[in-house]
């Protein structure tokens, strides 16, 4: 029976419907201990829990970030047909802090468009989330991405030892009008290198917590 450690990486707090929705997560019979990394960039947040991960000698890392609310089947979902790297997906943050239409997994369309180590992912290389749901209605289950977000992540602890360390970081290009490489992006790309491939679970849709701010008009 696979043991699997929980772990939210964050510089701040949880906010209750995370917890809620970690505590309420169908475990499926298997171990699953929590973990709770606070007080570090999420870079250096998700390097310990990796590293924890392995010295706790456990089979899987499920990634998620503090303000992410998971459905309950997520980790079933994540779990069946299991592979390295399997993401949940979730919005992404809008202009004045309201959700968009746009989800951060992006497509595997053409796996040599971006290059090591900064990537500037076009917003038309993103799914919709109306794209992910008719997959979902189609019946597909897992589909191969290029890189997304981690709100919502589980890795194989196994896969760490194999790439190169570390395994999560910022990277800022020097010109600062061009692209970032953001922590999970990093990962990635530390996959895309080691021939590792990427997946997101179209059954898997999260939810995104915003706090609203009132913006002057």
């Amino acid at each position: 029976m696979p043991r699997i450690l929980i772990a939210v990486p964050t510089f701040e707090s949880i906010f209750p419907e995370t917890y809620q929705a970690i505590w309420d997560l169908d475990k499926c019979g298997n171990i699953a201990d929590f973990k709770y990394v606070k007080g570090y960039d999420c870079a250096t947040a998700r390097n310990k829990i990796a590293q924890a991960a392995i010295d706790g000698k456990y089979d899987y890392v499920l990634m998620v970030d503090n303000d992410v609310v998971l459905p309950k089947d997520a980790l079933r979902n994540l779990l069946e047909d299991p592979v390295d790297v399997c993401l949940g997906y979730y919005a992404h943050r809008g202009e004045k802090n309201e959700y968009s239409g746009r989800m951060n997994v992006c497509r595997y369309d053409n796996p040599n468009e971006f290059g090591f180590p900064y990537r500037n992912y076009p917003f038309e290389s993103e799914y919709t989330v109306q794209q992910l749901e008719a997959m979902k209605a189609e019946g597909k289950k897992k589909v191969r991405i290029h890189g997304g977000g981690m709100g919502c992540a589980l890795i194989k602890v196994g896969l760490f030892p194999k790439l190169e360390f570390p395994w999560y970081d910022w990277v800022n290009k020097p010109d600062p009008n061009e692209a970032m490489l953001s922590e999970d992006l990093f990962f990635c790309e530390r996959c895309v290198q080691a021939h590792v491939p990427v997946y997101t679970d179209v059954r898997v849709g999260c939810g995104h917590i915003m706090r609203k701010v009132q913006w002057p008009e």
